[in-house]
Parts: structure tokens; sequence; C-alpha cells
């Protein structure tokens, strides 16, 4: 019987040692924060983030997002505290939310997918659904696949106290299917006639794009028959930027800057015209600004 309860003893004192030893760390650690030792305070809260102490994945989330007692790492700093957060620490929920709302300001389209989804689901306070809906509307129409494919999965399902809706449900979902498909195929716009020339006739153009990395690659039509290589062509997120030069016995006459942002199976696009030769450069012609649709 006397083994028996010093067994249980010795059970009993493995289990609390070890919690007074990590409170009596993370009270060091805080305490080395107050004084500004925070290479002491990011040795002492290592090991502790490392066996999965919420609080303390908080405190060196902050540490590394605000470069104190260790290179700065915002997105480490972040990861850290949002593993904190997942566990149900109010603390890390209220900071991860304030962290990526500040980066959705900015126009950061992850962090507004972040916000949407911290904010339905309460971190951060009591929000209003529809201002929750709206950064993740926002973040879909920038391009960030995952905010248009939890649309439809919430106007599908009804979540959050949203009515269900299979026309949102779909729109939402064909939107993310067509950034998932990015820009490579085959595009059509029509636009009004330049002035001299074009008969103010409305001109329909087709474009045959193909992403390749940052570059983008393709052709655009010209006279019947005719396809014109694009030059320049980048791609900088959703961005696009590329040039056609239109050319006659081997000399440039025509020189088309376009600019345009991908809008799913829409294309927004800009574009200026200078005419070259025969005597001095003329101004670029007034910016154009028309849609292309996207048709194979």
């Amino acid at each position: 019987m006397k083994l028996n309860r010093l067994l249980l003893l010795s059970l009993l004192l493995c289990f609390v040692f070890p919690m007074l030893s990590n409170a009596d760390q993370l009270e060091d650690a805080n305490a080395a924060i107050k004084n500004e030792e925070f290479e002491k305070a990011y040795e002492l809260l290592l090991p502790l983030a490392e066996e999965n102490n919420a609080e303390a994945q908080t405190l060196l989330g902050e540490l590394y997002v605000n470069g104190q007692g260790v290179e700065q790492d915002a997105t480490k700093g972040l990861s850290l505290i949002m593993k904190a957060a997942t566990q149900g620490y109010e603390a890390a929920r209220l900071r991860a939310f304030i962290l990526c709302w500040e980066e959705a300001q900015q126009g950061d389209a992850a962090a507004m997918y972040n916000v949407g989804y911290m904010c339905l689901n309460g971190w951060g306070g009591e929000q209003d659904p529809n201002v929750c809906m709206g950064w993740l509307e926002t973040a879909a129409k920038l391009g960030h696949i995952r905010s248009g494919n939890v649309l439809s999965q919430i106007y599908t399902k009804g979540m959050f106290g949203i009515t269900p809706d299979e026309e949102e449900a779909s729109s939402w979902k064909d939107l993310a299917t067509a950034f998932a498909t990015g820009i490579d195929g085959q595009w059509v716009g029509t636009f009004p006639g330049m002035g001299p020339g074009m008969g103010g006739q409305p001109m329909t153009v087709t474009y045959n794009f193909k992403r390749d990395g940052d570059t983008l690659t393709g052709t655009v039509s010209g006279a019947p028959g005719q396809w014109i290589k694009i030059q320049d062509g980048k791609i900088d997120g959703t961005n696009i930027s590329f040039t056609v030069d239109m050319q006659y016995m081997g000399n440039t006459f025509s020189s088309t800057k376009y600019t345009g942002v991908l809008l799913g199976d829409e294309l927004k696009l800009s574009f200026t015209t200078k005419m070259r030769g025969w005597g001095a450069d003329q101004s670029p012609s007034p910016p154009l600004t028309f849609i292309a649709k996207r048709v194979k």
C-alpha cells in the first residue's frame, strides 16, 4: 500500500512540476519582454512554443512580427499566432485578426480572405456577417480562388446565417474557376473606331494569350488573316501589360501599349496608340478602355 502511494506521488510530481515550470518560464518571459530583454524572452519562449503552448506561441509570434530579439519575419510571426488562435486562445485570435486587417487594408487579397474567415468565426468580437462576406467577396474579385470557393460553399449551405442562394453560389464558383484557369486562351473584344481612317466603326479584335511564369506571350489579330506577336508581355497577379507593333516593309509605323486586369472570364483592357515614321512621332492617343471576353 505504501509503495502504491509513493508511486502515485511520483506520478503527480511528474505532472505538476513541469506545469509549474512552464508557468514560471512564461512569467519570466513576460518580465523579460517588459524589461525589453527580448533575446532572453525568445530563449524562454521557443521551447514552450514548440510544445504548442498557446500563450508562448503568441508572445513569440509578436517578437517575430516586431523584430525584437530575433530577425523580423512577419509571416513567421503571424503563423505562430495563428497556431495559438486555432487552439482557441482568445488573445491570439484578436491579435491575428488585427494583423490581417492591417494587411487587408493595404489590398492584400489573402489577408482579406483571412479577415473574412476570422470575422465569420467571431475572432475579434461579434461582427455583421454581411461585412465579413464583403471581405471575402473583394478578395474573390481580386483573384483569390479560395475566397470564391468558400463563398460558393456558404451560399450553397446557408452558413453563418446567410440565406442560401443557388445563383450566388454558382456565380462565385464560376469566378473561382475562371481565375484558376488563368489568362491562357482566346479572348475577343470590341471597341469604337478611333477617328480618321477608321470611320468611327466599332472594331473587333481577337487575342490569344499564353502565360509562362511572369511572362505573357501570344498574338493579336490584325488585317484579315494576319496575327501580330505581342511584345514585352508581363503578368503581375491579375494585372497584365504588353505592346503590339504594326509594321510595313520592315518599319514600325504604330505602337500600341496595353494594360489590363483579369476579371475571371472578362479582361478589362486599356490601350494608347502612337503613330511612328513619316516625320516626327505623334503623341499617343487618349486611353481607350473596353472589355474582352474569354471565348476558348
